[in-house]
Formats: C-alpha cells, structure tokens, sequence
C-alpha cells in the first residue's frame, strides 16, 4: 500500500548577490509504503544531494528552507542539513511554507560539499496519498 509520495525539485538564491550556493543532485521518489503491523508507516530518506556555499562576504549567515505548497494532512517532509567550520545544523527539520533555519552561525567564506538528507513520514491517518511534488527553496540570509 502507498501511502505517500513525493518528488523534490530544490530551487536556491542568497540576498547577497556576491554569495553563491550550490545544490548538487536531485532526490529520487520518496514513497512511504511500508510499516510494521500496529506501527506507524515507515519513514523514508533519501541523501543523495549536498550543498555548497561560496564565496560568503564577512559577516554570519543562515540558510533557510520552505516548500512550495503544505504537505497533506498526515504527511511531513524534514530536511538535514551537515554543517562545517563554526555553523550548526539544526537537525531534522520539518519543511513548511515559511523559512525555517536548517543551518545557522555560517561565518566560513566557504563551505564543502556537504550532505543534505530529505525524510517522508506518514501517519496512518494520512491513507493514500497521490504522487505530488514539492520544490524546496533554500536561502542564503544575513545574520546579526
């Protein structure tokens, strides 16, 4: 039983003209089909993209995500993002339509590539769910 699908497109942009980041890679299908019996569906990952920053004018930087649209009801797509140098990563993170931080304390003129890691989970709730796609935008934002 399918019970949820989605497919990813990643778009990017920084505020600042002179910082460039990369996504490299596309994730395939995400479908959440299994589960144990009298358990919650299993999750599904993929991380098969990385990211990379540069170059990064001085100053501290964050980089957010959002998606296009809501997931439905009983469904959740996270993103991991690593960090390096004195950024953290602020771990799983549940995409929304509003900028949420995925890493934060950015401060290198440049990062490496570095692994990005997109979670599906549904809820028994959910049912069946058709293919939909969503497009993640992350972005590059000054900090104080």
């Amino acid at each position: 039983m399918r019970l949820a699908a989605v497919l990813l497109a990643v778009a990017f942009w920084s505020r600042d003209a002179r910082a460039q980041l990369t996504v490299s890679g596309t994730p395939a299908e995400l479908t959440v089909g299994a589960a144990t019996a009298g358990a919650a569906p299993d999750a599904v990952s993929n991380s098969s993209t990385s990211y990379k920053i540069t170059p990064l004018p001085a100053g501290n930087y964050a980089l957010t995500a959002a998606i296009d649209s809501p997931m439905p009801a009983g469904v959740t797509l996270t993103v991991t993002l690593a960090a390096d140098g004195t950024a953290s990563s602020s771990g799983p993170v549940a995409l929304t339509t509003t900028p949420n931080n995925v890493v934060t304390g950015i401060t290198k003129k440049t990062t490496g590539n570095l692994p990005i890691t997109y979670t599906v989970t549904a809820t028994p709730a959910a049912g069946v769910v058709p293919v939909q796609t969503r497009v993640v935008t992350f972005t590059i934002v000054s900090t104080p």
